[in-house]
């Protein structure tokens, strides 16, 4: 998968929410010495994911959108906007330079 379009807030429209849709806003917020994380609110509390050292909010080609991260021992890491999986990218895979790159 390519990811692009890395930025710090991003807003959704038609977000799919049941069978309803709604807006989602994505923000990267900074906990100073605990990292960033990103918080996505669609219809009340906000769902936020753990701290990062480092997070953006992205796109992917499959027209999804897609949370970006580096942890604290240097893995990266994808996180799908639904913020229920995460998957993890070790150093010397294409990924892990790929998503390096994107969080500059």
């Amino acid at each position: 998968m390519n990811l692009s379009n890395p930025r710090q807030e991003a807003v959704i429209e038609d977000w799919p929410i049941g069978r309803k849709r709604c807006t989602a806003t994505f923000v990267v917020e900074d906990g100073g010495k605990k990292g960033q994380r990103v918080a996505r609110t669609t219809t009340g509390k906000p769902k936020r994911t753990t701290y990062y050292q480092r997070v953006m909010i992205v796109d992917g080609d499959d027209g999804r959108t897609y949370v970006i991260a580096r942890t604290m021992h240097n893995q990266m890491v994808v996180i799908p906007g639904t913020l229920k999986t995460t998957e993890y990218f070790y150093e010397g895979t294409p990924e892990h330079a790929m998503i390096k790159e994107l969080l500059g």
